[in-house]
């Protein structure tokens, strides 16, 4: 009998990341994503059907991307269902990056991570 060794890979940011510009951020994150197909969103610190901090609405197409982060779903579900509500990886990055503006007061506080 051989044991299975399930070991967790979480996306590691790379140096200086929530400071790349956006589109080598987005890079970054679908390279990931490419390497690790059967990839995970998980939230961090965000309560069960609970959104984002950064999001100042809980309506509207980035609630329901978000939602859609929070609830677990993998990568390969998320992404086709994200761009036909108008989303993908932008959202993905600002939920590392805890918003989609630098400028935000929660910017730099992920609050989700990618695990494979």
């Amino acid at each position: 009998m051989t044991k299975s060794n399930t070991k967790q890979v979480a996306f590691q940011a790379p140096e200086g990341f929530a400071e790349m510009a956006p589109k080598a951020q987005v890079s970054a994150v679908a390279a990931w994503v490419a390497a690790n197909p059967t990839a995970k969103v998980e939230a961090i610190n965000i309560a069960e059907g609970g959104l984002p901090t950064y999001l100042r609405n809980d309506s509207g197409k980035r609630a329901d991307i978000n939602r859609l982060m929070v609830s677990g779903i993998s990568l390969a579900k998320y992404l086709p269902i994200s761009r036909k509500l108008g989303g993908g990886y932008t959202d993905i990055v600002a939920g590392l990056n805890g918003g989609y503006s630098r400028s935000a007061s929660g910017y730099g506080t992920p609050h989700f991570r990618l695990v494979a």
